[in-house]
């Protein structure tokens, strides 16, 4: 006989996340109604000091509460605060949203109606959430005696039935002109009941294993049974009879959201084994010959050999009488996304005892305690040798930075995370990077390490080498790192110098920003380095021509140019004569009359011809004239005027 396990089955996220937070509480803490619709879960839950009641008015004052995943009425909440209550809230995130989504309804006017189970604690809490004012059906024949409305909202029980809600949701749609739907049902819930279905259509028979009064389970039960493939709804492996099986060849097994890994597996196990040895009932024989009692202890290291793996765990033989449970979580940190992407079947590990078998039932087995060890000696030998380690970072709090070594959590204070100052260390998460180890106390699981150690002895490392290439008048490449109002901060590969704004450009800058942006690599002059006090200084224009020197070339002493002026002085007149150049008309070569301002000879924006009369290059002063041009074309009419003369006597 075939035995397969649907694809999906077992605990929901939501349901996983109540059953891990209620596991962690204190001894004395209070489940509002049981944790789950599991009696064996609730059990040892109990035994380890965390029970259920029905109401907040049996606990104490200053208690801690915590709400299970089916979560509660806002009352709830406000009967907390007024005992003073600590408040675990473990409701499903699915089960949130459908409380909200009733309240959006009811809040917008909408006749609100939420399909699932009347009694079901979570179909309570949603109508609370509704105001108390919720129609509640979870059959087609109440839908079709609802009274026809013009708007209609519908919130549905997370672990419904989606094949039922669909029909019951198109007799909806005959009873409003707007029915606004949203669908809540759980996707968790729709791919359980979807793999169920899919397993029910291809075997024998099909075994559901879950608590009697849960929801979910009992719908499993109901969607494998409208297959048409016969059905066993059990709580634990002890109710099965090899009888129900008789002359099958197939037989599939689900378990509801509310059932721990450990049930299923216990019946997995003992069905492949009494289909083997062909026992004809469970027998309390049988249930003896899977006791626990010569399993190893907590802590034990053993080797085991990994016979199956799924999506959350890994099966591991050790010898023992019950394969050991795997968990995904306790194969590495962090955890795998799925188990199967970790380990295969054939892989021989050895692996820690990580539970008390005698108060757990189930053997879990852990890679993650093996490899502490391990880890834990690699980082105390980089801590006393002072070498570095790589890590990863995790997440950020106020304080700093959770990073990961392997299998350790380590911290990075905020202080410790960079040179530079800086208000979060929200830009390492996801980030490798190597590290120092400056507190180290592992019983106390402490690991506090330093990124800034690491950068700083690397930027002293590239200082010593960068300074090595630094003297003056030397040509290095640079990158902008820093941009400040009067210049800019070049790392010149460990070390930085100072490009003043004066020795960015020939021309005048408004600003430094608006000629350089950090990042930028350019070429720069070392101007001046005190090695004493570490400054250099830098110029990026003395690695550029003169703009002024490149203009002038092009002219020369003599030259008649035009020139238009830009501005009148007392004394004369300052003219451009070309983009880059400007002279001096000085009032005594524009006219030879005295007591004549400038401004009643010319005008800004004029036009007109001068001649270069001097250039002075040290100074960058050019010298322009007026009179100059008239004095040359003065001497060219005298010159004119004798060249005639002596033509004529000749021809006399």
């Amino acid at each position: 006989m075939k035995v397969t396990l649907a694809a999906a089955c077992g605990f929901c996220y939501g349901v996983r996340r109540a059953v891990e937070l209620a596991g962690k509480a204190e001894k004395g803490t209070h489940t509002l109604g049981p944790i789950i619709h599991n009696p064996q879960v609730v059990g040892r839950l109990a035994a380890h000091g965390v029970s259920p009641v029905d109401s907040l008015d049996e606990v104490d004052k200053g208690a801690v509460v915590l709400i299970r995943s089916h979560g509660v009425g806002p009352d709830v909440y406000d009967q907390a605060v007024q005992k003073e209550l600590k408040v675990i809230d473990a409701t499903c995130p699915h089960v949130k949203k459908a409380q909200q989504d009733a309240k959006n309804i009811v809040e917008k006017g909408e006749n609100l109606i939420i399909v699932g189970e009347k009694s079901h604690p979570e179909v309570i809490s949603i109508s609370q959430w509704g105001a108390n004012r919720a129609i509640i059906i979870d059959r087609e024949e109440e839908a079709e005696k609802i009274p026809f409305c013009d708007s209609m909202g519908v919130v549905v029980q997370t672990t419904f039935s989606q094949e039922q809600f669909k029909r019951i949701a198109a007799i909806l749609q005959r009873k409003t002109n707007h029915l606004d739907v949203h669908m809540t049902i759980c996707t968790a819930t729709q791919q359980r009941q979807q793999a169920a279905i899919e397993l029910a259509g291809h075997v024998d028979a099909m075994i559901v294993i879950g608590g009697k009064n849960s929801a979910n389970t009992g719908r499993l039960a109901q969607v494998c049974r409208e297959q048409d493939c016969p059905t066993y709804h059990i709580e634990t492996a002890a109710e099965l009879d090899t009888a129900w099986f008789r002359g099958m060849n197939h037989i599939g097994i689900t378990a509801g959201a509310s059932t721990p890994d450990w049930i299923i597996q216990e019946v997995v196990k003992i069905m492949e084994n009494l289909q083997a040895e062909g026992t004809e009932v469970m027998s309390e024989e049988l249930l003896d010959k899977y006791d626990y009692e010569e399993n190893p202890k907590k802590g034990d290291v053993v080797k085991g050999t990994v016979i199956s793996v799924n999506d959350d765990a890994a099966y591991v033989s050790i010898g023992t009488k019950a394969e050991a449970i795997l968990p995904k979580k306790e194969m590495a940190v962090p955890a795998p996304e799925k188990a199967s992407d970790f380990v295969k079947v054939g892989d021989e590990l050895t692996v820690e005892i990580a539970n008390n078998i005698k108060e757990e039932g189930a053997i879990v087995v852990s890679l993650v305690k093996m490899k502490k060890v391990e880890d834990w000696k690699e980082v105390r030998e980089a801590f006393e040798n002072d070498q570095l380690v790589e890590c990863t970072g995790k997440e950020t709090n106020k304080a700093g930075l959770v990073v990961s070594i392997k299998s350790l959590r380590g911290f990075i204070p905020l202080s410790q995370g960079d040179i530079k100052f800086v208000k979060s260390l929200d830009y390492l998460v996801g980030q490798t990077f190597q590290v120092k180890v400056i507190d180290i106390d592992e019983h106390k699981n402490r690991l506090v390490l330093s990124r800034k150690a690491v950068l700083e002895a690397e930027r002293e490392a590239k200082r010593e080498e960068a300074l090595k290439h630094i003297e003056e008048g030397a040509v290095l490449e640079g990158t902008v790192v820093k941009i400040m109002p009067y210049g800019a901060f070049i790392d010149l590969g460990g070390v930085e110098g100072l490009l003043h704004i004066s020795d960015i450009s020939w021309k005048r800058i408004s600003s430094v920003d608006a000629v350089l942006h950090t990042g930028e690599k350019l070429q720069v002059l070392v101007q001046k380095f005190d090695q004493e006090r570490n400054r250099i200084s830098l110029s990026l224009k003395a690695l550029q021509k003169n703009p002024w020197i490149a203009a002038i070339e092009k002219f020369e002493v003599g030259d008649i140019v035009k020139g238009e002026v830009k501005k009148l002085l007392p004394f004369g007149a300052i003219l451009a004569i070309d983009p880059e150049l400007q002279g001096l008309l000085h009032i005594s070569e524009l006219t030879e009359k005295r007591g004549v301002a400038v401004k009643d000879l010319v005008n800004i924006g004029d036009v007109m011809n001068v001649k270069i009369i001097g250039i002075d290059t040290d100074k960058k002063k050019i010298s322009l004239s007026v009179l100059a041009i008239q004095k040359d074309e003065e001497e060219q009419e005298v010159r004119n005027y004798l060249d005639n003369q002596d033509k004529e006597e000749e021809n006399n």
